[in-house]
């Protein structure tokens, strides 16, 4: 299936969604899978195809529901969320992997860079931050910042109170390396070519933006590590 555009009226349910019960879920079911669902998972896979990377993409796993699973919700969380998620990712363990996002609402779109990170990553996260990697990771996101112009720009991730030994409190990128997971993005108002085959080109040049970030993720994180380097 080629990307033809989503359905906006599909999109403007997504302002909807959060109030709605199973019922009136049902009622739109179609509607929300012909033109938001089904569309989106087109549309990860073009942008995934446009961008130079490798780059996984498994419609199951990179299209998230619209509902949640509220075993693991807070109390009182809306049975359905106010807006379509799509991941690409590089390696096989989608978990851990460093990823790209899309996310789309009926008032803007989101891309971001990241991953979480297990024992073993967030190990080599803080050799390479504290490390001179660190200062290719520092510029890259420096870059994205400053090319964003009027849109702000987030990096995000659950953080220690310390800056963890052996690097001091002041260490250039203290704030980097006391993070537990990591993730950069950004947004921008919904364009109109949202609904159109353009809207692909649109996102990949968006995202293009994060690769340096990713690639640096995947390389300092993802591959496997050369002999003798500390963990």
């Amino acid at each position: 299936m080629a990307f033809e555009g989503f359905d906006r009226g599909a999109i403007e349910l997504l302002r909807k969604l959060p109030d709605w019960d199973t019922n009136t879920y049902s009622a739109e079911k179609t509607r929300l899978k012909q033109g938001l669902v089904e569309p989106g998972g087109a549309l990860i896979e073009a942008v995934a195809e446009a961008l130079d990377a490798d780059l996984s993409v498994v419609r199951r796993s990179s299209v998230s529901p619209l509902h949640r699973d509220l075993r693991f919700a807070p109390a009182g969380a809306a049975r359905y969320k106010d807006h379509l998620l799509l991941t690409t990712w590089n390696g096989s363990d989608k978990k851990f992997a460093p990823t790209l996002w899309i996310r789309i609402d009926a008032d803007r779109v989101g891309f971001a860079s990241g991953l979480a990170f297990d024992p073993k990553q967030r190990d080599r996260w803080r050799d390479a931050v504290g490390g001179k990697a660190g200062e290719g990771l520092a510029r890259a996101i420096r870059k994205v910042e400053l090319g964003a112009r009027k849109h702000f720009v987030e990096v995000a991730g659950d953080a220690l109170k310390q800056v963890p030994a052996p690097w001091e409190a002041d260490h250039p990128r203290a704030d980097l390396l006391r993070m537990k997971g990591f993730q950069i993005r950004f947004a921008e108002p919904l364009p109109r070519n949202v609904e159109k085959p353009a809207f692909v080109g649109w996102c990949a040049t968006r995202l293009r933006r994060l690769l340096p970030i990713h690639n640096w993720l995947v390389n300092e994180l993802a591959k496997p590590m050369a002999r003798g380097r500390r963990r």
